[in-house]
């Protein structure tokens, strides 16, 4: 597992655009937006599941991802290995989070799993000369 820096943690939650990139047994490529978010700790994140088709089919047949997010000019990406859940003790604990940010919009969604990512990896995704270069 790979160490975020406390820079990476605080644009993970605090991305105004993120895209979690799965592929198929096939290797057919997939991005989704995503909006419901944790940081659990310096080496894993969450990523809630209202909507995942592709993506959870995706997570079934290869956990290996990667997530994309920026806000202006700033912007990692993270390469990881996934555990879904939509059950435990631990779903349940994201669960209710989230449950309570969409009722607090107003917004009728409900979470119905979500995935553990356990970070592999590190890069920086800005633009510039070190752009692509490999933090953890």
């Amino acid at each position: 597992m790979a160490i975020m820096g406390k820079d990476v943690q605080g644009l993970f939650a605090t991305a105004e655009n993120m895209v979690l990139c799965t592929v198929s047994a096939e290797g057919v490529p997939n991005g989704a937006a995503i909006g419901m978010k944790a940081v659990i700790d310096d080496e894993t994140v969450y990523i809630s599941d209202q909507f995942f088709a592709k993506t959870l089919a995706n997570l079934k047949a290869n956990p290996k991802v990667a997530v994309a997010f920026w806000t202006g000019h700033d912007a990692f990406q993270i390469h990881g290995t996934a555990e879904y859940v939509n059950e435990g003790e631990a779903f349940e604990e994201q669960k209710r989070k989230v449950d309570a940010q969409f009722s607090s919009m107003g917004l009728p969604i409900k979470a119905k799993g979500g995935c553990f990512i356990h970070v592999d990896a590190v890069y920086q995704m800005a633009a510039g000369p070190e752009a692509g270069k490999q933090l953890a």
